[in-house]
């Protein structure tokens, strides 16, 4: 089994977006990490818990994911945002990830850029 942020970041890498010229994978390289140029996404494991309990034992796990996307200053005018985020969404659920959360969009203080949080979870039979 995969850990749930490949799991999340091969899935992402098959969807080929346009906008999306990077996924890390725990954290973003000091080298990038205030490049503004670029639209990143970081993914970041935040549970893989014991699910599925059952005769003293579990049978599965929940597993967790923070996903930050990191937009780009120079936005193409036609690109939106959420539009992207949907079609995000909708390929996670498709995968059987649950959205737990979708954050607003805030601005970063450091680089000015737009970002978005979404949680995502899901649980496994092992």
């Amino acid at each position: 089994m995969l850990l749930p942020v490949s799991q999340v970041s091969s899935l992402v890498n098959t969807l080929k977006f346009t906008w999306l010229d990077k996924v890390y994978l725990n954290e973003i390289p000091n080298e990038d990490l205030d490049n503004s140029d670029t639209t990143v996404m970081l993914l970041q494991e935040t549970d893989s818990s014991p699910a599925y309990h059952a005769n003293s034992t579990f049978k599965g796990l929940a597993m967790g994911v923070e996903i930050q996307i990191f937009y780009k200053i120079d936005l193409a005018d036609d690109f939106n945002p959420i539009e992207a985020e949907i079609v995000l969404m909708k390929a996670l659920k498709d995968a059987g990830w649950l959205i737990v959360s979708s954050q607003h969009h805030t601005t970063d203080p450091n680089t000015n850029q737009l970002t978005k949080t979404i949680y995502v979870t899901k649980n496994e039979m092992i």
